[in-house]
């Protein structure tokens, strides 16, 4: 193959023969600024940098927070100021509770607690505020009733379970999210 080449080559006159070298030479210098330009162009990629935030205390949403009722204090040793106690027997954040219906009023109903949701754990008087979005279920969860007209279904003495959206810890007032009749 190559001695076919080389014998057209020779049978071009001196002119042609320049110009095929000029051509081929430009094609290999192209070629050349080609791959340079590729490796030079390319991006190198360092590693991440970790930088080290300062510790931020996200604020904490209202409905999350929870009430002061029924907290144990003490006497801090640094500030000497009075703080609640952080009890490890009750969790920081509670949505349930139960008790027993004392009155049914409008659009709430006042319930004696048992106090399981109190640091102090002492049985308090909970007003139960019911919402359009308030689910009632009655005993066995057998009829569901939505917002107020759940009302209607609970009489005094009966024993109710309290589920609601925000952190009912230490609050004696707070939206009701479900109702179950016991």
């Amino acid at each position: 193959m190559f001695k076919i080449l080389r014998n057209k080559i020779q049978s071009l006159s001196e002119t042609q023969q320049n110009i095929l070298t000029v051509i081929l030479i430009l094609i290999n210098v192209f070629i050349v600024v080609f791959w340079i330009n590729f490796w030079i162009g390319l991006k190198k990629v360092s590693p991440p940098k970790i930088e080290e935030k300062p510790k931020q205390v996200e604020e904490i949403a209202e409905a999350l927070k929870p009430g002061g009722v029924g907290e144990i204090k003490g006497k801090d040793e640094k500030t000497g100021q009075e703080t609640p106690l952080i009890t490890p027997t009750l969790p920081i954040s509670i949505f349930s509770t139960t008790g027993v219906i004392a009155e049914v009023k409008n659009d709430r109903a006042i319930v004696k607690g048992d106090g399981f949701n109190f640091a102090d754990q002492k049985p308090r008087e909970l007003t139960i505020i019911f919402t359009d979005f308030t689910l009632t279920f009655s005993k066995g969860q057998k009829i569901q009733y939505e917002g107020l007209a759940g009302l209607k279904y609970l009489k005094s003495g009966m024993e109710i379970l309290i589920g609601s959206d925000e952190n009912i810890r230490g609050k004696t007032e707070f939206n009701a999210k479900t109702i179950n009749i016991l």
